[in-house]
């Protein structure tokens, strides 16, 4: 049986692609390659809850050149799956069954609980309490637990390229439109347990970028950027300074990915209001996430 497997993360603003090797001996991964790539399915999948034409284009041209990749590596087994963007647009069938004959494996459509299952299986480094924080273009997921098992899980509606839509068409925002994001996210917060928030582990593009901010990282190091530990107050300082920056001025900070800029300072409020609410001031990065919880699943299977 073929042991090479790859998983594929359709999110609202990127797509990732991961290729992993499976011991025959043990069942451990190990990481062939790790594919990062930008495409804003989710544009303006807020407002009027269809995949447009252009973004779907973007996204087909990224999983034709994952489907090389694959073949390349001959890849035995992929599993895709959809997220937020996907869950929010009425044309998620015909767009899933599209992306589905590009990449040559099925897209499927996750819940937000599944979604949020699959992070923290494929986050976790140990089995100390630990919250993982996924903050996705539509939506973030939080997730605790401890011993390997989940104690509490949730999906909500906050995420960058959504709250970049609703408040950061113009950069730098005015004061009432930050207010406005902040007061969006506090709400969604609001139900979370804070008796089961648990040490920090952030996921996903803001907390990665963040890190790569803080290192003053031109080029993009994963090695140096998991397990960094992110403080508070070095987040409040850079959440300042991007509130006052043109999208042009974003750009040119070492450690900033173009495609992420503009939604950036979405993701990093985020992010702090996470912290705030939880009362933590610091937060591991994690270089991880759904895609990893994926590959773990498929290896079991292989079993």
């Amino acid at each position: 049986m073929n042991q090479t497997i790859a998983s594929v993360d359709i999110g609202t603003n990127t797509v990732l692609l991961t290729i992993a090797q499976r011991s025959q001996s043990d069942g451990s991964l190990t990481i062939l390659e790790d594919f990062h790539s930008i495409a804003r399915l989710g544009q303006g999948v807020d407002s009027v809850r269809i995949i447009q034409q252009d973004a779907f284009l973007r996204a087909e041209s990224i999983l034709l050149k994952y489907r090389e990749l694959c073949t390349k590596y001959e890849v035995g087994s992929i599993r895709a799956v959809g997220t937020s963007c996907l869950r929010d647009a009425a044309n998620r069938d015909e767009v899933c069954l599209r992306l589905s004959q590009t990449l040559g494996a099925r897209v499927e459509v996750i819940s937000g609980d599944e979604e949020a299952r699959l992070c923290f299986l494929g986050s976790i480094e140990d089995d100390f309490p630990t919250t993982i924080v996924d903050i996705g273009g539509g939506s973030t997921e939080l997730i605790s637990g401890k011993d390997g098992e989940i104690e509490y899980r949730t999906s909500i509606d906050i995420g960058a390229v959504r709250l970049t839509e609703r408040y950061f068409k113009e950069l730098p925002p005015s004061k009432e439109n930050v207010n406005q994001a902040l007061q969006d996210i506090k709400q969604a917060l609001a139900v979370l347990p804070r008796s089961k928030m648990y040490a920090l582990r952030a996921v996903a593009g803001t907390p990665t970028t963040l890190a790569a901010m803080v290192l003053k990282m031109p080029d993009f190091n994963a090695d140096a950027i998991h397990n960094f530990q992110l403080y508070y107050e070095d987040i409040q300082t850079i959440a300042s300074k991007l509130s006052q920056l043109t999208l042009a001025e974003i750009i040119t900070i070492p450690g900033v990915h173009p495609g992420r800029a503009d939604i950036l300072l979405a993701g990093v409020l985020i992010l702090t209001s996470i912290m705030e609410y939880s009362s933590q001031t610091i937060c591991t990065v994690s270089t991880k996430g759904l895609r990893y919880g994926v590959l773990k699943e498929m290896a079991k299977l292989l079993q």
